[in-house]
């Protein structure tokens, strides 16, 4: 079933199945990655939470993305 459907769309955007294949290999390893590193960086920042009790207070988020909201250019809270 798989492989009559790839040849069907291969036919459709007049690409070789190869192509399709390999396209969707590289989209979902980019993907994968992507979330490979986000999950690194929220351990990252969780461990230097535990380390130092430092976080950004929600009122004062809440106010920057309501003026980034407004169109106004404020620097992130930190």
């Amino acid at each position: 079933m798989t492989e009559s459907r790839l040849k069907a769309l291969a036919r459709s955007v007049d690409r070789a199945p190869h192509w399709l294949i390999k396209t969707a290999v590289a989209e979902y390893l980019d993907r994968e990655e992507q979330a490979l590193r986000e999950g690194e960086e929220d351990e990252a920042r969780w461990r230097r939470y535990q380390e130092t009790g430092e976080a950004i207070d929600q009122e004062r988020v809440l106010a920057w993305l309501d003026a980034l909201a407004q169109g106004r250019d404020e620097t992130c809270p930190r």
